[in-house]
């Protein structure tokens, strides 16, 4: 909003000749909170229109015999000078002309309009009132969002080869976080008033219709304005209720600065629910949400909440909402993996394959099941199983599990999200920091994680597989390094199994597939020694 102002007023300070088409259609994600054109705020708080309200009142009531009918028909007449007036107004006071309301599904007025304002000598505005997903049928009908986010049906191609593809594979059955989510939000506003949520016109995708239909007046949706809500979301943190912002995580970086000074630097407890995390797919570069633990980890003080399934969810909603600073909560589009076992403390790392307690493989968020089937190939190829560790909580970081990895010969982090900067580094210097306390070496840390660049779109799966994020790059990843430092033999060489930190390791080639040397250059990975 404030970007889109500035550049009107720069428009009219310089008097350039652009034309800017508004197109109104009411809407964003989600029905927008009211049309420019119908706006009343302006209008009403301007003493030339109050003015001029009262005058036409009184004269319509001094009609004979028709008055009456005349005044019924008032709002009428205030609507249509709402539409005349205020644009006009707002537009113009910035040196900018306005032109319209017009039908923009009427291409002959569109036309004559643009015409006509193509020859302007300045900067002028073109508004035009539309509806979204007009005459298209199903668009239509869906009341909620038009379609506006339609999804490619379930075995159609989206790319014009299948080059990098994925093998066919069952499809997946499992939960949807965001569900688990919206339950887990309800019961506990349910039990607390004060909890409150705000979207960024997203209530639909973050899963907040239901909140908005039991708790309407603890329910805020602050428009396309991400900045807003979190600068919203710290007063009312400040003012003793607990907010909970419900965003996109690839949106979050719209408002970083204010969950940084306006959050961050006054320990605000506000929960951030940051939807899509990680490598989403269809909808393209744009949407991957890689960013939102590394912003989250360059904030002093925010916690950092990674479920690897839909039933840490809750567990972690609950706990953010019971601390006196700021959390954030990520979790995939994908449907869960399932649990990865039936016991697990919130707060504490949990084992998820035991493994050999000197060879680690550390998987954030959806990351920890697939680190579990890549230990599964490791132990196939070469007869030893890594430990699996699932964090839970990237920050703060279970001690018992800092003291535990401090003395590891080998610990190899996967996330779908930022490599630079993000929880397997936040880890190697955790580590580096205490292995100089201690004296002694620090563990040899490989982080593999999305590189920095711009990942095409594409189905999550085959992304995660060409980044070698899926269970046969990590585990070629695992082993490529293991050999290399000879925690792990060589494949093929001559002589007996080595002695590796008092275990006996035995021979074993490399899993078919996946990356192998390509892996550090492709996933951005890096070496900690």
């Amino acid at each position: 909003g404030g970007m889109a102002y500035e550049a009107l007023n720069n428009l009219g300070h310089a008097s350039v000749p652009v034309v800017v088409v508004l197109n109104d259609n009411g809407r964003s994600y989600a029905p927008t909170i009211s049309k420019l054109s119908g706006s009343l705020t302006q209008l009403r708080l301007d003493p030339r229109y109050v003015r001029l309200r009262r005058a036409l009142e009184s004269r319509v009531l001094e009609v004979p015999v028709v008055g009456p009918v005349a005044s019924r028909s008032y709002h009428g007449l205030a609507s249509a000078l709402r539409e005349v007036v205020e644009p006009h107004v707002f537009f113009e006071a910035l040196g900018v002309r306005y032109t319209g309301p017009i039908d923009g599904h009427d291409i002959g007025q569109v036309t004559h309009a643009l015409e006509r304002a193509s020859n302007w000598p300045g900067p002028i505005v073109l508004h035009l009132l539309t509806t979204k997903g007009k005459g298209y049928g199903p668009a239509e009908e869906d009341q909620v969002a038009c379609l506006h986010d339609l999804k490619v049906p379930q075995g159609v191609s989206t790319k014009a080869t299948d080059e990098g593809a994925l093998r066919p594979r069952e499809e997946k059955k499992g939960k949807s976080y965001t569900e688990a989510f919206t339950k887990a939000l309800m019961e506990l506003a349910g039990k607390d008033e004060k909890i409150v949520a705000l979207t960024a016109a997203m209530p639909g995708p973050t899963g907040l219709l239901d909140f908005e239909a039991s708790f309407p007046e603890r329910f805020f949706d602050l428009g396309i304005a991400e900045a807003h809500a979190m600068t919203a979301a710290a007063g009312m943190a400040y003012g003793g209720l607990r907010p909970v912002v419900c965003v996109y995580s690839t949106f979050l970086q719209r408002c970083l600065d204010q969950w940084n000074l306006d959050v961050g630097l006054h320990k605000a407890p506000v929960v951030v629910a940051a939807d899509r995390a990680g490598i989403t797919g269809d909808d393209g570069p744009s949407h991957h949400g890689i960013y939102d633990i590394h912003s989250a980890l360059s904030i002093p003080g925010v916690s950092v909440y990674c479920p690897s399934d839909t039933e840490e969810v809750a567990p972690a909603l609950e706990e953010a909402l019971r601390k006196d600073s700021p959390s954030l909560i990520r979790y995939p589009k994908t449907l869960s993996p399932g649990p990865l076992s039936e016991c697990y403390r919130l707060g504490h790392h949990r084992v998820v394959v035991e493994g050999r307690g000197d060879l680690v493989l550390f998987g954030v968020g959806k990351l920890a099941s697939t680190c579990a089937r890549a230990a599964g190939l490791v132990k196939d190829a070469c007869g030893i199983a890594p430990r699996v560790i699932d964090p839970l909580v990237v920050r703060p970081l279970d001690e018992e599990l800092l003291a535990q990895l401090v003395t590891a010969s080998l610990v190899v982090t996967a996330e779908d999200g930022l490599c630079l900067g993000g929880a397997g580094a936040y880890l190697a210097s955790l580590l580096e920091e205490r292995a100089r306390v201690l004296g002694t070496p620090p563990p040899r840390v490989l982080n593999l994680g999305v590189p920095a660049s711009y990942i095409a779109q594409g189905k999550p799966d085959a992304i995660l597989h060409d980044l070698g994020l899926d269970e046969e790059g990590i585990a070629a990843s695992f082993m490529r390094e293991a050999r290399l430092y000879r925690l792990i033999e060589e494949p093929g060489e001559p002589g007996e199994p080595d002695q590796v930190g008092g275990a006996q390791l035995s021979r074993g080639e490399a899993p078919e597939g996946g990356v192998l040397a390509e892996t550090f250059a492709s996933v951005g990975s890096r070496w900690r020694r």
